[in-house]
């Protein structure tokens, strides 16, 4: 955790809003800003932490802000984000009609239909199986069964 590091919301109202840390309040809270977010003080645990970090110096202001996630090109590092990725994918399927959740429904039973077939034919053994032994022949003269 460090000034700078780009962060996601994981809870509450703003959930999946990008922010940037700016200063660090204490070990459980830090002060956050975003091109598109008011500056607060959030606590770490509704924070989510990625490997992205845009150089700015401790505490500061907006614009400065503004400008180094401009100059570092955050936003499109962001849309590259497996948690971007998704979000949308998840917006996207939220707004999707009938006709079309039954046509998502029918290409996934297709495509787990070619992984079985592929997986099926992978497994079949290369060389014929050895014959049948031939069963042993029954003894007579044993006690028991008749």
């Amino acid at each position: 955790m460090e000034p700078g590091r780009v962060a996601f919301i994981n809870f509450g109202e703003d959930y999946g809003r990008q922010v940037t840390i700016v200063d660090i309040a204490d070990v459980n809270r830090v002060l956050v800003d975003g091109e598109n977010f008011p500056r607060t003080i959030l606590p770490l645990k509704r924070l989510s932490l990625t490997k992205t970090v845009v150089k700015i110096g401790r505490g500061a202001r907006t614009g400065t802000l503004v400008k180094a996630t401009k100059a570092a090109d955050l936003s499109k590092k962001w849309q590259e984000t497996p948690f971007m990725k998704k979000l949308t994918m998840r917006n996207t399927r939220a707004n999707l009609t009938d006709f079309e959740r039954f046509q998502v429904m029918l290409n996934r039973k297709g495509r787990s239909l070619a992984i079985k077939k592929s997986v099926k034919s992978s497994t079949k053994p290369a060389a014929k199986p050895a014959p049948k032994q031939a069963a042993k022949p029954i003894q007579k003269g044993k006690k028991g069964k008749k």
